[in-house]
């Protein structure tokens, strides 16, 4: 890619950036949001055309106003945002524009689609409805739908953000598979750990332009964080939490899953006020349902939760809202905006009916904007104007946006589920410092998330959950990686 430009009303997205990717490797592109690595790509995918620049695929300039004319040339991309269809299955899921022909043989569909699943080594039902899948389940099954269509050139955009540990390596070992057969893997990431275990080149975007180019083995973490951020990253030093009263306590707590068993089964937590809990588990493991009895949506069988004493388990979510409950959900577009309504009614989320969102029972409109305007100002969201829908945002705004919006109206329990989700290292800090100044408050902070060197960076403790059950890391194993992952798989 050559002198790529696109321009976007008074917005330079890209200005004139090249890109080299060499067959047969993993190129890494990194920046923070914004910084124009999603708009390349989807130039590259053919989902949008650019001003001025040239596209060269193995030595010929190819013109792509499509992406079906990408995906005829090979070239495969997995956004952030997933193209599942919740009521088709699984495997009509994974064929959808790709079935070719008129008539379709399921069997030797299905076949297929387990030998390429197997490949990858991820696991799937597939005449189940795709409405069941977790968001991990769903983008394993969008980079299964391009080795179903052959591609040769694959753009991942954050393939490992909703995947565990142990999931992410086993990717990557299927990446690494597939450059060995002749594939080239451009991985758009925030984790800079990925960029130096895995992949042989790096580009730098900052701003819409190209601010470096390495071989991988050329540079190393704090350099490319400098590149990336435009500054130095400065060491946070540790953290003593002030801890104050219990503030969230659960006892034997079971509910049920989605399919009618037993998702989280007799679970024991207390939080203390002031504290950060981060729950560290494989995908699947019980973090969805736990969460979402805690918010109120999802069925209790049996016994208790209690926020600062008062038993929550009979209150609807409205009241624990009222109460001081607040979420950043696990999928912010299913779970967290409305993405045709404009970013000051999305401010307003949940929060509808207390002041300063609300007076007299109706919505306070200028007290709506002024609060909008302060959570786009919290974690510094970039955005066109907050009567844009929230759709105008890119993803990582996104994601600013709704963590920001939990932590208004002084929380007493924030659920952060996936918390920095797509956020690049300079949000991801400014994220959880946002949590750790509502736990100086008073609040308490739960976070669940499949990364566990950002728990053990940033939570003052840790509990592992496996198959639905709580487990509590020995005496001495408190922060040590080895030991929490053997409990976050039952080996512990």
């Amino acid at each position: 890619m050559s002198g790529i430009t696109k321009q976007f009303g008074l917005v330079q997205a890209l200005d004139s950036v090249d890109l080299q990717v060499q067959s047969g490797t993993i190129h890494a592109l990194v920046g923070e949001n914004g910084a124009g690595k999603t708009t390349l790509m989807r130039a590259l995918y053919g989902a949008l055309v650019p001003d001025r620049g040239q596209i060269k695929i193995e030595g010929s300039s190819v013109v792509l106003n499509s992406s079906a004319q990408a995906i005829r040339l090979g070239i495969g991309m997995v956004s952030q945002h997933y193209g599942i269809i919740p009521d088709l299955t699984c495997l009509e899921n994974l064929i959808l524009g790709a079935e070719g022909g008129p008539w379709l043989n399921r069997p030797e569909a299905a076949r297929r689609a387990e030998s390429l699943a197997q490949k990858m080594g991820f696991e799937f039902h597939w005449d189940r409805n795709a409405a069941e899948l977790s968001p991990a389940g769903s983008q394993k099954l969008e980079i299964l739908k391009l080795l179903w269509r052959e591609s040769r050139i694959m753009i991942l955009d954050e393939p490992t953000a909703m995947l565990s540990p142990a999931d992410g390596e086993a990717l990557f070992q299927s990446l690494q598979l597939l450059t060995q057969e002749g594939n080239t893997v451009i991985l758009v990431t925030h984790r800079l750990p990925e960029v130096f275990d895995h992949c042989a080149q790096v580009t730098v975007l900052r701003g819409g332009k190209k601010v470096a180019e390495r071989a991988v083995a050329e540079t190393n973490p704090v350099e490319l964080a400098e590149w990336i951020v435009g500054r130095k990253m400065e060491d946070q030093p540790p953290h003593a939490p002030k801890l104050g009263d219990s503030a969230l306590v659960i006892k034997d707590l079971t509910v049920r899953g989605v399919r009618g068993n037993e998702a989280v089964k007799s679970a024991n937590l207390t939080l203390r006020q002031g504290e950060m809990v981060g729950i560290a588990g494989v995908d699947g493991s019980g973090q969805r349902e736990l969460i979402h009895a805690l918010i109120g949506t999802a069925k209790v069988l049996h016994g208790s939760m209690r926020l600062d004493g008062e038993e929550l388990s009979e209150l609807p979510t409205s009241k624990r809202i009222e109460r001081g409950c607040r979420l950043i959900p696990e999928d912010r577009h299913e779970e967290g905006v409305v993405e045709e309504w404009s970013l000051a009614e999305n401010a307003a989320l949940g929060l509808q009916r207390l002041p300063p969102f609300a007076l007299s029972g109706a919505i306070d409109v200028p007290g709506r904007r002024t609060r909008a305007e302060a959570i786009a100002e919290r974690f510094h969201t970039k955005h066109g104007g907050l009567a844009n829908p929230m759709a105008s945002l890119s993803g990582g705004n996104q994601q600013r946006f709704v963590a920001a919006r939990a932590l208004e109206n002084e929380p007493r329990l924030v659920l952060a589920f996936q918390p920095a989700r797509g956020l690049d290292l300079a949000a991801t800090r400014d994220v959880y410092d946002g949590l750790r100044s509502a736990c100086e408050q008073g609040a308490a902070v739960l976070v669940v998330s499949y990364d566990l060197d950002e728990l053990l960076e940033h939570c003052d403790r840790i509990v592992a959950m496996n198959r639905g059950e709580l487990f509590q890391p020995k005496p001495g194993d408190e922060r040590d990686r080895d030991a929490i992952g053997c409990l976050m798989v039952g080996a512990g």
